[in-house]
């Protein structure tokens, strides 16, 4: 059974960064130290055998462990028919026997059989899961943080890093990137330690699932009853549907406990309900003392430009009144707030040009020049080159915005609008040192679209204002080339 939700869409501008970074942590962990374990339980093994340890320790494990799993005849004589290598990797794994073992009055009182033992110890001690896996009845700090970014197989590790993923990126939108990271290890951590404190076990455990079981515990915390959308994958059955989301609760909960009294597998379900459980109750003691900050308009979907396009929308009726009195002083005060919006500007510029208006004119050209290099700005670009000839436009016609204005047309290539604001430079004085750069780049694209006389209007001017310019010549040679 697999209920997942799926109610918020992925946005990428709101990337969800610590999701991807714990997932490329997990992965990096995975391919670059733990594909290394397969040499380190050879040399284990190697070890041990080398030691003569199988020939002592044979009966001693084969004893113990019947004794302790309560096997029959048969399950006895199936266990000492394994191969030594198999029954050597099964006896160094063994971490209840080897307890068992060092408190052996045989053992305590041969230092002989210690120094063997002790090279296979370590170099078994260096495997992945043994190093910084959470063993409940050896507990370690580092196992119990390392055991939540190790995996036993990759299958183990791609089913926890999709779960990771679908419930990660939403919560760490909603409740902040601090927040989340924060409280998925803490999910880890209370999962190993519920863990420990009911299933005390020698058995080394890794795996992200009590992590992410706490981002499933945190999603119920954070929507409560909130509808929202879940998918389902029970046996045949796929689709989704909508419910509270405090309802899929009982579902989760009961999932994991059945698998804690009943299941016969390998997956750590104690680890599951600790994760599931503190996720949940920490997040929603945390919003009932409102410590806890939820990004209600995420959750709400609400649009996060929803208050700018209301003012836009304000801006436009003030407008379309004529109350234009009115509008300029607000198209002033939304430029300070919403810096470099287009649609803002747009609307402004002819707002500004035709009542004259230089602050704000001044602005609205300063925030459109300061915008990237984007096709969006050209159309207002081109329009503001269309107004240039206009000679009650003053501004317009200042050398430091003709050039700005030129240097945009170019880098759009829109060389025929550009030739207005290069006209007006022609007659600045001085001159703009830039400009017989941007004219040969101006020619340049004339020529591609064979303008020959817009081509022969520029090399004029740069034979006469600057016969001795590099561009000069550059251009004479490419007038040149296009003749021929």
């Amino acid at each position: 059974m697999i209920i997942l939700p799926a109610d918020q869409p992925l946005d990428w501008r709101r990337p969800p960064v610590i999701t991807l970074l714990l997932i490329l942590l997990n992965v990096l962990i995975y391919v670059l130290y733990q594909g290394s374990d397969q040499e380190r339980t050879d040399e284990a093994q190697q070890l041990y055998l080398d030691g003569g340890l199988l020939n002592r320790e044979r009966a001693l494990y084969i004893d113990h462990l019947v004794a302790r799993e309560q096997y029959d005849a048969d399950q006895r004589r199936s266990i000492d028919g394994l191969r030594r290598q198999h029954l050597a990797a099964l006896i160094l794994r063994d971490l209840e026997f080897e307890d068992w073992l060092h408190h052996a009055p045989a053992y305590q009182a041969d230092p002989a059989w210690q120094r063997a033992r002790q090279p296979a110890e370590e170099a078994r001690d260096s495997i992945s899961a043994q190093r910084f896996g959470f063993i409940p009845n050896k507990f370690s700090v580092q196992g119990l943080f390392g055991a939540m970014f190790l995996h036993g197989s990759f299958d183990h590790l791609l089913g926890n890093m999709i779960f990771l993923f679908i419930c990660g990126f939403a919560l760490e939108a909603a409740l902040g990137r601090w927040i989340y990271l924060g409280l998925y290890l803490a999910s880890g951590l209370a999962s190993h330690l519920l863990w420990w404190a009911l299933d005390p076990v020698w058995v080394a455990g890794i795996g992200a699932s009590g992590a992410v079981s706490g981002l499933m515990g945190m999603t119920i915390a954070v929507y409560g009853l909130r509808k929202i959308r879940f998918f389902y994958w029970l046996g045949p059955l796929i689709g989704y549907f909508k419910a509270p989301a405090l309802w899929i609760f009982p579902a989760w909960f009961g999932k994991e406990l059945y698998g804690v009294l009943l299941a016969d597998d390998h997956v750590n379900y104690y680890a599951h309900l600790g994760g599931l459980g503190f996720g949940f109750l920490a997040t929603w003691l945390l919003r009932q003392a409102r410590v806890l900050k939820v990004d209600e308009a995420y959750l709400n979907k609400e649009d996060p430009d929803a208050p700018f396009k209301r003012e836009l929308a304000a801006l436009d009726q003030l407008i379309s009144r004529f109350a234009l009195d009115q509008a300029a002083p607000r198209g002033l005060d939304l430029l300070q707030r919403y810096p470099g919006r287009l649609p803002l500007l747009e609307r402004l510029y002819p707002l500004a040009k035709s009542r004259q208006d230089k602050p704000l004119l001044t602005v609205v050209l300063k925030q459109l020049f300061g915008l990237p290099e984007q096709a969006a700005a050209l159309p207002l670009l081109q329009k503001i080159a269309e107004d240039v000839a206009d000679p009650q436009q003053r501004l317009l016609q200042h050398p430091a915005v003709l050039l700005h204005l030129l240097q945009r047309l170019l880098k759009a290539g829109d060389s025929g609008r550009a030739l207005a604001p290069w006209r007006r430079l022609c007659q600045a004085n001085p001159v703009p040192p830039q400009l017989p750069g941007l004219t040969l780049q101006l020619a340049k694209q004339l020529g591609q679209r064979q303008d020959l006389r817009g081509v022969g209007e520029l090399g004029q001017f740069l034979r006469r204002a600057f016969p001795e310019a590099e561009q000069t010549r550059q251009l004479a040679l490419y007038q040149q080339h296009l003749a021929r």
